[in-house]
């Protein structure tokens, strides 16, 4: 019978005597544990490069799907930044379109941007007075033109409607 040389737990190794098919499984397990350790080494040098480059290694007790999430929900967050900036330029360029720039500029500020009316006054060097003005007129004009653009549909909608 073949002798096969069994390394325990607590390190101290002893010869055991065991049958042909046991000695040929514990060789392959013996290979096996070989390759794991070149690999696991290979690991661990291709992990002390990266961490030389300055890639930052997760820790071992890292929950991965955490990570994931949390990246998920900046990406998300980001995404609804961006939508909500293209949407106040839109109305920017929609408001400049319609009214004067300063009216423009002043309404932009105090309504969609909520920024009182003293710092709109600092930011465009003029009065608050001036401020209050300019953003009632624009106020006014929008009002006129939503007016007629009502008035515009309920005469578009007079002409097509009717006729069957």
């Amino acid at each position: 019978m073949p002798l096969i040389t069994y390394k325990f737990a607590d390190r101290h190794t002893e010869e055991i005597e065991v049958s042909e098919e046991v000695a040929a499984a514990f060789e392959q397990f013996l290979i096996y544990e070989e390759k794991v350790k070149r690999k696991e080494t290979r690991r661990h040098k291709s992990l002390e490069k990266l961490a030389e480059k300055g890639f930052d290694l997760l820790a071992s007790n890292t929950d991965v799907f955490e990570i994931w999430e949390k990246r998920e929900k900046e990406e998300f967050e980001l995404r609804q930044e961006q939508r909500r900036k293209q949407k106040l330029n839109e109305r920017k360029k929609q408001l400049e379109d319609t009214l004067t720039p300063r009216q423009a500029e002043a309404y932009f500020l105090f309504q969609y941007l909520k920024i009182k009316k003293v710092e709109i006054a600092k930011s465009m060097d003029i009065t608050e007075g001036a401020v209050r003005k300019l953003i009632l007129k624009a106020q006014a004009n929008l009002e006129k033109q939503r007016i007629e653009n009502e008035q515009a549909l309920l005469l578009l909608n007079a002409i097509f409607c009717t006729r069957s």
